[in-house]
């Protein structure tokens, strides 16, 4: 079987150099997650061609104007090529779409006597009605990787802005295409409902990527304990419940270290200065997040279980916390499969009499029985959710989708 692959990956430390000259920095979730995807198909022998899109701010923040059919080579061993793109709006979205369509529709023909599938990373509109229009042209499946419910996309976007009212038709074109592939890859079950009830798909919670962690012993600690976040310091995602519930546990010679960026931003800052065992990391590297994560006491994930688009995601730390051998302690989503709560600590929800009692009887605990916890969560996710392991599951279901 050959794979024609569009998503946004890219060689990921290329693209931390060009997003930090940009004041709007992207998250770099999507790379990782497609780089250790595409890595277990390296793994399992795949032949792919890979086409990709990064999320790179417009010309006016990036200051890049124009990029042509770039090459490069990824982690995992693939060569990647970028999409021809005019980085200004509404011309962006069409210099890809046209650049997609060549390339799509001249791959379609150069592999016409082969087994292949197109396999997209979300459901972009740019790219998705061309899929879905060509792949009927020449008779070829195809699926699309849903990692979100397209219509929470912006869901902690700014609704009054000039670059709103630019997302809405972008928004309102993928709600209007979303259910229209053959097939699905989803991370939760409950998003086959929201997207096309009637279609094949198989879930996939996540992926790890083991190679991308640093060498860093499970014992290696600071001077002091510490509770750790990172992601999006947005106050939706639960970040001040956490400082309120850091502040009431009163743990003695511990700090609550927090990493990202978003709209909670200048509340933490204004509580750090107050209190010096707040520390606000801000956006790091990824390898400097990863070492911190395997020196951290405790990880924590306190989103609210209350918000119904949490059974539609699975979150994308959740995996990378467990490999790092340290405990976790998360609410207990609706997305994330029972089988994880066998490995972490669980609350019902994030309210903050609920994370401070359980952070304190977490701290209660003994190094060695933190430790050994966090251990079992390594095995687990090491034994089931590997990318080789989850590569094999995608490839037998494709295999089934084309056949």
């Amino acid at each position: 079987m050959r794979i024609l692959y569009f998503g946004t990956v890219c060689n990921l430390t290329e693209y931390e150099k060009i997003l930090s000259k940009c004041r709007i920095k992207p998250t770099v979730a999507t790379v990782v997650f497609e780089s250790a995807l595409l890595d277990g198909f390296y793994k399992n022998g795949v032949e792919i061609d890979i086409f990709t899109y990064p999320m790179i701010s417009p010309h006016s923040d990036s200051r890049i104007l124009y990029w042509g059919n770039k090459q490069e080579k990824i982690s995992c061993g693939y060569t990647c090529t970028w999409l021809k793109t005019i980085n200004v709006p509404f011309l962006k979205q069409l210099s890809r779409r046209l650049d997609g369509r060549r390339i799509l529709k001249k791959w379609l023909k150069e592999h016409k006597n082969e087994e292949r599938i197109v396999l997209t990373y979300g459901i972009s509109p740019f790219l998705a009605k061309t899929i879905i229009s060509q792949s009927k042209k020449y008779g070829v499946r195809n699926c699309a990787i849903v990692p979100d419910l397209p219509r929470d996309m912006y869901i902690n976007s700014s609704k009054n802005t000039f670059m709103a009212m630019l997302r809405k038709p972008y928004l309102n074109a993928t709600l209007k295409i979303q259910g229209e592939f053959d097939s699905y890859i989803y991370l939760t079950e409950a998003m086959s409902e929201a997207i096309a009830p009637l279609k094949p798909y198989m879930v996939m919670e996540g992926i790890l990527d083991a190679k991308g962690f640093p060498e860093v012993q499970n014992d290696i600690k600071t001077d002091k304990r510490s509770i750790m976040y990172a992601g999006g310091l947005n106050e939706k995602f639960g970040i001040i419940n956490l400082l309120d519930a850091f502040e009431a546990a009163r743990l003695p010679d511990t700090e609550l270290w927090l990493f990202g960026d978003g709209n909670a931003v200048d509340i933490i800052r204004a509580r750090a200065e107050e209190n010096p065992n707040i520390r606000l990391f801000g956006r790091r590297d990824r390898q400097e997040v990863l070492e911190y994560e395997k020196k951290a006491t405790l990880l924590v994930n306190p989103r609210s279980s209350k918000d119904d688009f949490t059974k539609y995601s699975f979150p994308s730390k959740t995996i990378e916390y467990m490999y790092s051998g340290t405990p976790l302690l998360t609410t207990r989503l609706s997305g994330i499969p029972e089988e994880y709560f066998e490995y972490v600590f669980s609350v019902e929800d994030n309210e903050v009499s609920y994370l401070t009692d359980s952070i304190k009887r977490i701290f209660a605990l003994s190094d060695e029985k933190l430790t050994d916890i966090g251990k079992r969560a390594q095995n687990f996710v090491m034994e089931n959710k590997n990318n080789v392991v989850q590569s094999q599951r995608i490839v037998k279901f494709l295999s089934s989708v084309i056949r």
